[in-house]
């Protein structure tokens, strides 16, 4: 198997955390349960009603008040980890390849996700999606992630939204969706993004652009062809050329970042050519 990650690369992730539990207020305690994967926290009183645990009063306020008021606690629900990976042809180019970048940092994840003893789980997608691994924790676990994240090959069409909305009307547990692509799809990818929100995970949007994509070293007489759809166009690729070439790059990437900031998604651009240990740090050493 192919080495995702060096030995002093994940020293280095062993720094990090990844915070995948979610706060409810709720009554807890009412019956003894064996479910592991949360913490209780005190928050407030409120009245008694019938049914109520007795063991939840506060004697101590009816003392004073003589009235009968429960505790309230707040319960840190552990959330899984989805690693929503695109494996479509475009994410196969570039050099570095952007899909070696995104394996290497969905390791990183994953093994950050490991060691704080949380679920995780890998999607693969292109058109449609590919559940690899359902969340599960432990060595066993990362073992298999990155056995399935070295054997991907990039291949097909990407369809962020008919993708990712399926993957969501599949009825998922609620939790952290970490999506990784580049984004560079002609039918779009809001309704996806959208599907995934509506399904009530959260979302990390991470686009993946190859410095090819993201400054191309292109003159003369060319014929471009794309790799997915392989539509083909013959043009004479100039300094103008390339200066329309990035304002539209520009542009695209700053509507994805305006779409994530409008609804409180956090956004990432990283090149392929970057260190994905670095991107992990910037994702999640705050």
């Amino acid at each position: 198997m192919r080495e995702l990650l060096s030995q002093a690369e994940l020293r280095s992730l062993a720094r990090l955390k990844l915070s995948l539990r979610q706060p409810r207020s709720e009554l807890v305690g009412a019956h003894p349960s064996l479910r592991t994967g949360y913490s209780l926290e005190f928050t407030d009183f409120r009245p008694y009603q019938p049914g109520d645990d007795f063991r939840l009063v506060d004697w101590a306020a009816y003392a004073r008040l003589r009235r009968l008021l429960v505790r309230v606690y707040k319960r840190e629900v552990e959330s899984p980890l989805y690693l929503l990976l695109d494996v479509s042809g475009s994410m196969g180019k570039g050099q570095p390849k952007k899909l070696d970048f995104a394996t290497r940092l969905s390791a990183a994840l994953g093994f950050v996700a490991y060691r704080g003893q949380d679920r995780f789980g890998l999607v693969a997608f292109t058109a449609s999606p590919e559940e690899k691994l359902i969340p599960r924790r432990g060595r066993a676990q990362l073992v298999s992630l990155f056995r399935a994240l070295t054997a991907l090959e990039s291949t097909g069409t990407t369809g962020l939204n008919t993708a990712l909305s399926a993957w969501a009307e599949r009825g998922w547990e609620p939790g952290l969706c970490v999506v990784i692509s580049d984004f560079l799809c002609e039918s779009g990818w809001k309704e996806g993004i959208s599907a995934l929100l509506f399904g009530r995970h959260s979302v990390i949007l991470v686009q993946v652009l190859s410095p090819q994509d993201l400054d191309p070293r292109l003159r003369g007489e060319l014929e471009l062809v794309d790799v997915e759809l392989g539509k083909r166009r013959h043009l004479a690729v100039g300094e103008v050329a390339l200066r329309a070439y990035r304002e539209a790059v520009a542009q695209w990437n700053m509507a994805i970042n305006a779409y994530a900031s409008e609804r409180g998604i956090p956004y990432f651009l990283f090149s392929s050519a970057a260190s994905p240990v670095e991107a992990a740090w910037i994702m999640l050493g705050h």
